[in-house]
This record gives C-alpha cells, structure tokens and sequence, in this order.
C-alpha cells in the first residue's frame, strides 16, 4: 500500500496494496516532483522499529495509537508515503492530514497475489531468516519480526490464496470506510496519467505512464539484503574478516543465488 503528501501542511496520501502495480506508481509520481517514502527509506532510516511499535499500538493495544506527531516524524523530507505498513492507517492518516487525497490503487485479486507469491511471499519463505534474526537482532530481527507482525495483521502469515485473497479485499473495503469520499480516487495503472494527475492537480506528461516489471530485482533485493544479513550475522560472532569475504565469495560465484533458491 502506499500513503503521501507534500508537506504537513500540504498532505497527499496515495494508498496501494503492496504489488498492486506500486513500483509504476512510484515512477509516475517521481516524474510528477513528489519524493515517495517508500520501502528502501524505511531500511535506510532505521524506522522499522517505529512501525511495529506503531501495528501493535493499533492491532495490539500496546502502546499509545500515532497521530500527527508520530507520522510527522517518520514522513519528514518526503511528500508521498507508499507500502505496508504505512497504508495499514488510512483512517488515522486521514484524521492527522485533513487535507489530505487519497488514491486507491487498484488490482484484481488474482494477479495480485500471483505477483505477490512470486515476490514477497517467496523471499519471506526462505527458512534461514529466522537463524539471521537471531544472530543480528539489531537490524535482521527488527526488520523480520516487524514484517512477521505485519503479515500476522493482514493474513495470520498464511500465504495461500484462500487466506490472502479476502484479506486483499477487506483492506480494500477498509480503505474506502476509512476515507471521505470526496477525497478518495480509485484508480489502476492501465488508466494511465489523466485521472490521476486530474485528481491531484497536477498537467499529465506527454510520456507514456511508466511501465515496470520488477520481479527478480524485488527478489534480488532481498537477497542482498540477506547477504548484509549474514555479513552482520557472523560479525556478531566475531569472525567479521571471514564473513565479508566469505559473502563476497558466494556472490561472485553464483553459489548464495543457488542456496537462496534453495532456502
């Protein structure tokens, strides 16, 4: 999902279920001058801890529920917020940013969740996470544990398509609840730039709306992300020398892409 806006005084929330064509949607927001929180942020900025303390609030009754203050804090230099977990608040969001759009971005059940097992579904499938977190707590156990509670939230970690397919559409359902209606646009990929850009005030480019598959760099990713696990992981241990070059090594040669497949 994904959540946006420009400033706090100047707020656009765009709201999209993870792999609901999301990456198209950030480069055509990119072309249109906004600055979209997304993912990648979340990992740089160390804000992974601060969204799990934000669903168990929420979900859990731990804690105190964000506001204004809270989301102001995360979102700060950026003017869109894309991705889960941000887009599991629409409701909240809409009460700290009155001012705010929201753009519902919509994908049939199916392919969603074909994507989704090709994709998320598979890399949080590897079995060697749990060990990783374990012996790097600081930065593989907050980022795991934060998407184990995440998943839990939308479909009790259950990825079949019996389990996912009507949490995706109570989500859906959720959103259109949870937002005033004068301030929501339901929009797909394949209607390209002119309702979009109409309903966010901005000219639509002459360029054809951006078009990206990103299935094996999504799967990729967390690969290397799983590297930079391992790397810490044995640091942990204090064989730091061996770790990188060992993780180099494997790289180079192909070998961790074959374990990986494997994992």
């Amino acid at each position: 999902m994904a959540v946006g806006y420009r400033t706090p005084e100047e707020i656009k929330e765009l709201v999209n279920q993870d792999r609901s064509m999301k990456i198209a949607l950030v480069a055509a927001l990119k072309k249109l001058g906004y600055t979209p929180y997304d993912f990648a942020d979340r990992i740089t900025l160390s804000h992974h801890g601060l969204w799990t303390d934000a669903l168990r609030a929420k979900y859990q009754g731990k804690g105190e529920p964000w506001g204004r203050k809270e989301f102001d804090r995360v979102f700060k230099g950026f003017d869109c917020v894309l991705d889960v977990p941000c887009t599991f608040f629409p409701g909240e969001l809409a009460a700290a940013y009155p001012d705010a759009l929201t753009i519902l971005n919509t994908r049939a059940p199916g392919p969603w969740h074909r994507s989704m097992s090709q994709t998320l579904f598979r890399v949080f499938s590897w079995p060697s996470w749990p060990l990783l977190a374990r012996l790097d707590p600081s930065f593989i156990g907050v980022w795991y544990n934060h998407c184990r509670l995440t998943w839990q939230i939308f479909c009790n970690n259950d990825y079949s398509a019996e389990s996912c397919i009507p949490a995706y559409q109570r989500h859906y359902e959720h959103v259109r609840e949870a937002v005033p209606k004068d301030r929501l646009l339901e929009w797909e990929v394949a209607e390209g730039w002119e309702p979009l850009c109409k309903f966010l005030g901005k000219e639509a480019p002459e360029e054809d709306f951006p078009r990206v598959n990103d299935t094996e760099f999504f799967v990729k990713a967390h690969g290397w992300l799983w590297g930079y696990g391992v790397v810490k992981a044995v640091m942990n241990l204090g064989i730091g020398t061996l770790a990188i070059g060992g993780t180099w090594y494997l790289y180079k040669t192909g070998l961790a892409a074959s374990w990986l497949s494997r994992a």
